[in-house]
């Protein structure tokens, strides 16, 4: 990764740090996100609905640092009726990491985050179109992956209905 890459990344970490615990220490102050079938409608109207992280990483590790920022915001498992701190979007290299013929060598990935998505601290939604581009099955990525059509269509969608973009 080129310097600008790793200075991106860490600008990227920054503000996610901060989103974080922002939801985690005020989780009436607006920042939620909708529960699974509730149409994405906030109790206060000039709240986001939430926080999206567009996700494009192109290492292991750039995903391991992400998912440690996560772990370390969450202070417990979060309830059916409480949102996940963030919902992630995969659609880059990272699909790959997904795919159960490279289980063996990202076992430490998907665990983590099929982990972070049970406790509720993630919703992850993985891209389709990205799979497809590499020979990526719809059964040949873990359930707990929700699978969108069109990674960055999924990141507009979730902004139209109120989530603030990261």
């Amino acid at each position: 990764m080129n310097r600008n890459g790793v200075l991106g990344l860490l600008g990227a970490m920054a503000l996610l740090s901060t989103v974080l615990v922002a939801c985690d220490q005020n989780p009436r102050a607006g920042v939620s996100a909708p529960a699974a079938g509730e149409g994405g409608e906030s109790a206060n109207p000039q709240a986001p609905a939430g926080y999206v992280a567009d996700i494009a990483v192109h290492t292991p590790d750039e995903l391991r640092l992400l998912f440690d920022r996560v772990e370390e915001t969450l202070e417990r498992p979060r309830s059916s009726s409480e949102p996940p701190l963030i919902s992630l979007v995969l659609h880059g290299p990272e699909v790959e990491f997904f795919a159960f013929r490279n289980y063996d060598k990202y076992r430490d990935i998907v665990d983590r985050a099929a982990k972070l998505a049970a406790l509720g601290a993630v919703d992850i939604s993985i891209c389709r179109t990205q799979m497809k581009s590499r020979g990526i099955a719809p059964d040949q990525v873990p359930a707990f992956l929700r699978q969108v059509p069109y990674g960055p269509g999924e990141v507009e969608r979730l902004i139209g209905k109120g989530y603030v973009y990261m």
